[in-house]
């Protein structure tokens, strides 16, 4: 018996993060950068994007995602 294939979903998935004040100003941070790097106000470049661009980041490179799980281990580690 076939079954049909999945449906992709279109709707955006909302998710909300509390970050640390550290966090928040290292994502701040690293979007100021960004966006002096890339020629772009501050205004065209959300932290919302800046989120999504790191988590295609991780998912497609393998050197990305080893650091992000390096990461995740070592504060697995510290709990």
């Amino acid at each position: 018996m076939d079954t049909p294939p999945a449906e992709i979903r279109a709707k955006p998935v909302r998710i909300t993060v509390d970050l640390a004040p550290a966090d928040y100003q290292a994502l701040n941070r690293w979007a100021a950068k960004a966006a002096i790097e890339l020629d772009l106000p501050m205004s065209r470049l959300s932290q919302a994007r800046v989120i999504r661009t790191m988590i295609r980041a991780a998912a497609a490179d393998d050197v990305v995602s080893g650091v992000v799980l390096d990461l995740l281990r070592r504060e697995q580690e510290q709990r």
